[in-house]
């Protein structure tokens, strides 16, 4: 049986929480916080997600194991949606299917809650890395040259990824934005995933605990956002340049990785916290963009001034999901699977050196 390693929780936990913070008004008011995450929060998760990658499974059985974690969440969180929508919103049942269908095509264009894009696209992703790999990738047994396999596959999918937002069907002649679950991303996107299967091969746990390694790549990728103009966001399909944006990419994540292993040596109270917020990513990812737009709104009615609210509707779309989670899905057999948990909840363990499945990572 897999055992998990605290500090992928803990990345998941810091990963979660940026996506979470890029998700509110901090783009107006602090610009340059806002650029330094979309410089490597999407890319992240992707990583993460590729370093629970097996790709000796058949593919049958990762497709099971991954429709379990990410499909079956996507499809009970389009109910939630839609059902809301139906008992308070007034909508006729021809309104609510029509954005029904619009939500299985599965781009942000075209979901009412747009950060949902990334969990079909993650299941493609991670089904085409497993058909990239046995195909083409794990043939190539020399490192540097299956690197520089992948690499070449990144720069094709930043070159095809604009060209289909938007783009007009063939055959149709609709203008659509993007293909079906963002496929036309899965170059650039199976690229980090994989990077994330090689990197969790190599025994990197000591140079990811170097806390040189930790201010090296934080004052590089500083340096990198204040200094160099793109900016990095591919729900929009913006990868502006292949070499910056890459680089931009691999520095947050390396961050990321030695802040976690860091955080395990300076307090374990911090690292349990953020383990906890990254082993319920999914369903933080899920509520908190309805949370933190609602009651932003509300705070600002209230008379808060903008600054203190961008900071209060963050805590609010962290915590009120965490309480979601606590009341109604962590002991609950029936809800727990449809959000992509085990049907019982696993009993306590201690820390194990080898990774289990994440829920935002998938299995």
């Amino acid at each position: 049986m897999e055992k998990r390693i605290t500090y992928i929780d803990i990345a998941k936990g810091l990963g979660i929480l940026v996506i979470v913070l890029a998700h509110n008004d901090l783009a107006g008011h602090h610009p340059t916080l806002h650029k330094f995450i979309y410089a490597f929060h999407i890319p992240l998760f992707f990583f993460l997600s590729g370093m629970f990658f097996r790709p000796e499974r058949p593919f049958v059985d990762t497709l099971k194991r991954r429709f379990n974690t990410l499909m079956k969440p996507y499809f009970f969180a389009l109910f939630i949606i839609y059902l809301g929508e139906a008992a308070f919103d007034n909508m006729s049942f021809e309104n609510i299917a029509g954005r029904i269908e619009k939500s299985l095509y599965a781009t942000g264009h075209y979901i009412d809650w747009v950060q949902l894009w990334f969990i079909p696209h993650l299941f493609a992703a991670a089904l085409f890395a497993w058909i990239a790999w046995r195909a083409l990738f794990g043939k190539i047994k020399i490192d540097w040259l299956r690197w520089l396999a992948m690499f070449g596959m990144l720069a094709g999918g930043v070159f095809i990824m604009p060209r289909f937002w938007p783009f007009t069907a063939p055959l149709i002649g609709m203008e659509l934005y993007g293909l079906p679950f963002s496929l036309d991303m899965v170059f650039a996107s199976g690229f980090f995933f994989l990077i994330g299967y090689e990197v969790n091969q190599k025994p990197l746990e000591t140079f990811f605990a170097s806390p040189l390694v930790l201010l090296s790549t934080f004052s590089l990728l500083l340096a990198a956002v204040l200094l160099l103009p793109p900016t990095l966001d591919f729900n929009t399909r913006t990868y502006p340049s292949l070499w910056i944006n890459t680089l931009e990419a691999l520095l947050g994540i390396t961050m990321i990785l030695s802040l976690s292993r860091n955080l395990e040596k300076w307090s374990q109270k911090l690292a349990n916290v953020f383990s906890y917020f990254g082993r319920i990513s999914l369903v933080i990812l899920i509520f908190h963009v309805p949370i933190q737009e609602t009651l932003a709104g509300k705070y600002l009615q209230a008379g808060i001034p903008q600054e203190p609210t961008i900071w209060l509707a963050f805590a609010s779309g962290v915590l009120i999901p965490a309480l979601i989670y606590e009341l109604a899905i962590r002991r609950n057999p029936v809800l727990r699977p449809w959000f992509g948990f085990a049907a019982e909840e696993p009993a306590p363990r201690a820390t194990m050196q080898k990774p289990a499945s994440s829920r935002m990572a998938g299995k």
